[in-house]
């Protein structure tokens, strides 16, 4: 695939470091030469100098034949402004932009009525937005991710003490999930890495475990980790912005779980606007950081804490504060990427980058050709991904054992004829099936490789 990025910024630098890894060929401009000259240096792109919707610039850049424009500058005019161009001068197939204003989005989705030839639209605070809904959709869940066609979910969990699943070896899990079937992707203990766990490992408590389970089991697996015995899950909400809107109406739609939420807003006109249209939800006017309003929203309770206001420093310092107070679990929305490295020892527990999940959302779309990311942890040593096998691929015949070296991964999954195995073994691979793997980075290209088609003459 031949792409060209443009914004040489973290989002597009995320994005063009991603596609060369894969073999695309890709172009990347941007108007700052030290920007370019640094970008150039740690990937193998083509950096393009000049402004971004310059048509002469887009031509030096390749945009004649190429397959897909991603557009990531930090103007919103300037990214539509491309998008246009390419698709009426160039007949570009994909057009992806990102959006940053909500006055775009406030009024009625103008893209999404075809008056913009812009094919995928990513906003930061969309994209976080869907990060709050999903994590907060099931007790104790770090995140939930649906794939491989909506039948498999991949949840993110922290392990309760007195979990059924604790200090059980991996390969006697089946001795306590009785007829549920899970495959665990992940573990991370204490702060650490995310590992790969072999069958000799065991969960323990307070680890945070990534697995892979059924869609319509997620109700009864987290009751292997501790939770859903009909408690109420109580999440406090910091700041009562647009982005509340629909994570609010995500945990009022969760009918099976016990979910309560009471929402911080600073702004009183805004806490009374709020007040009068959610019935069910208690609104608290002040400030997050007046311990006397954050007792008032019981925050040593809360199961979790999310706070998402305007400003990166208020976030951070709320999570700070209601961790000291007592918050099980605390997490600080960021859209500046001047705090995203700070070091999780100061007690929060996940930092939501818009701009990490920008590049998610738009490296998932571009996942084409029978592949499926589905999730990178944040250190970027493991990732889970979905892939078809297609008639002519070399891993047509081949063990699943044998796909992944020892230690480096396993196949999690097969989906065959819409049947679901599970943690297959010496399973054999056949066209048509779709499969879900974890793997390290260092070992995804030769896999990758495995699953190419077969030259004319060898297929």
């Amino acid at each position: 695939m031949k792409a060209i990025v443009l914004g040489a910024g973290r989002v597009g630098y995320g994005i063009a470091k991603e596609l060369s890894l894969n073999e695309n060929d890709v172009s990347i401009i941007d108007s700052s030469p030290e920007v370019l000259k640094i970008v150039a240096n740690k990937i193998d792109v083509r950096p393009v100098l000049g402004h971004a919707s310059d048509i002469d610039v887009l031509i030096e850049a390749g945009i004649s034949d190429t397959d897909v424009l991603i557009a990531v500058t930090s103007s919103d005019e300037v990214n539509i402004t491309s998008c246009q161009i390419a698709d009426f001068m160039f007949g570009i197939e994909t057009k992806i932009a990102r959006i940053n204003k909500k006055s775009y989005f406030r009024n009625g989705d103008i893209f999404s009525h075809g008056k913009f030839p812009v094919d995928v639209v990513v906003s930061p605070e969309i994209e976080i937005s869907d990060i709050v809904k999903r994590s907060i959709s099931i007790p104790g869940a770090i995140d939930v991710l649906t794939c491989m066609g909506n039948a498999i979910k991949i949840i993110g969990i922290v392990c309760r003490g007195t979990a059924p699943i604790v200090n059980v070896p991996l390969k006697f899990l089946t001795s306590v999930t009785d007829d549920l079937e899970i495959a665990i992707v992940g573990i991370r203990r204490g702060r650490g890495n995310i590992i790969i766990p072999n069958r000799d490992d065991c969960i323990l408590a307070d680890d945070e475990v990534y697995l892979a389970c059924r869609a319509g089991d997620a109700a009864n697996v987290i009751k292997l980790f501790g939770y859903g015995g009909g408690e109420t899950s109580k999440i406090v909400m910091i700041g009562g912005g647009d982005m509340c809107d629909g994570i609010v109406d995500a945990i009022l739609s969760q009918k099976e779980f016990n979910l309560s939420i009471k929402i911080i807003e600073q702004d009183i006109k805004r806490a009374e606007f709020l007040s009068e249209k959610l019935d069910e939800i208690e609104i608290i006017p002040g400030s997050p950081l007046d311990v006397e309003i954050l007792n008032s929203a019981n925050i040593s309770e809360a199961g979790i804490v999310i706070s998402m206001t305007d400003d990166d420093k208020t976030n951070i310092l709320a999570c700070l504060l209601a961790k000291r107070l007592g918050a099980t679990r605390v997490s600080a929305v960021l859209s500046e990427s001047y705090y995203s490295d700070l070091p999780y020892s100061l007690g929060i527990d996940s930092l939501l980058d818009s701009r990490h999940a920008i590049i998610a959302k738009i490296l998932h779309y571009l996942g084409k050709g029978g592949i499926e990311d589905i999730l990178k942890f944040d250190d970027g040593e493991v990732e889970v991904f979905a892939i078809e096998v297609y008639k002519n691929s070399y891993a047509v015949g081949v063990i699943t054992d044998n796909i992944v070296s020892k230690n480096e991964g396993y196949v999690a999954i097969i989906i065959r004829n819409d049947k679901i195995i599970m943690r297959p073994k010496r399973f054999l691979v056949d066209a048509g099936d779709k499969m879900l793997l974890v793997a390290k980075q260092d070992s995804i290209k030769g896999i990758l490789k495995l699953f190419q088609g077969k030259p004319k003459y060898l297929a």
